[in-house]
């Protein structure tokens, strides 16, 4: 009987101690490096990730509320209870949390930021947008980890999203370039495409008659 009522105690108690042991606070952050101050602080986030989304892009729209004009769920209303924009702010926050987890692999997690800055360019975003975001998720960081969100946080914070913009704007810059060319070098097409046409058709007979 004393056997199983221990075991019963330690049931409930010993995952109480684990998770008191993890417990994050102010303290236990001091000394930390940058890159451990981010990821250690970013656990807790995970632990309410869908509603940290939607507060950063609520923010994002509070700060430029024309950005909205660039999301599909623009015209969902209420938007705070969109469907559309929960899953998208899901996405972007596993992205973020990506990102973190790469923080101890930065080789590895440049191509990645790289090819996610590109990709962005399909959507109308702009170099002018990464400052949006990143002040709206250092805002977000902060309202969701109190008095966690020390001078040391808020300073490793900021340069991780510096880093992040860094590789990523560029990158969007890039294929934003690579699209214009792509438009003017039509327009060319376009204006003169009746002459070009005939040659194309004429070299086709050269090439097989």
């Amino acid at each position: 009987a004393w056997s199983k009522t221990y075991a019963t105690i330690q049931k409930v108690m010993e995952p109480a101690l684990i998770k008191a042991s993890k417990q994050v606070t102010v303290a236990s952050l001091r000394g930390k490096g940058p890159m451990e101050l981010v990821q250690t602080t970013w656990s807790l986030v995970v632990e309410d990730l869908d509603t940290h989304g939607v507060k950063l892009f609520l923010r994002i729209f509070e700060i430029a509320p024309q950005a909205l004009q660039l999301f599909s769920f623009k015209d969902e209303v209420p938007l705070e209870q969109s469907a559309g924009m929960r899953k998208h702010a899901a996405g972007v926050m596993k992205t973020v949390g990506d990102a973190v987890a790469g923080l101890s692999d930065v080789k590895s997690l440049i191509p990645v930021l790289e090819a996610l800055g590109g990709r962005h360019a399909k959507y109308g975003v702009q170099a002018e947008h990464f400052g949006i975001v990143g002040q709206a998720l250092l805002w977000t960081l902060e309202q969701g980890l109190g008095e966690l969100w020390t001078a040391e946080v808020a300073d490793a914070w900021s340069k991780t999203y510096a880093t992040i913009q860094k590789v990523m704007e560029p990158a969007l810059q890039a294929e934003v370039a690579r699209k214009k060319k792509v438009r003017d070098a039509w327009a060319l097409v376009e204006n003169n495409i009746e002459d070009l046409a005939v040659k194309f058709f004429m070299r086709m007979v050269e090439i097989s008659p």
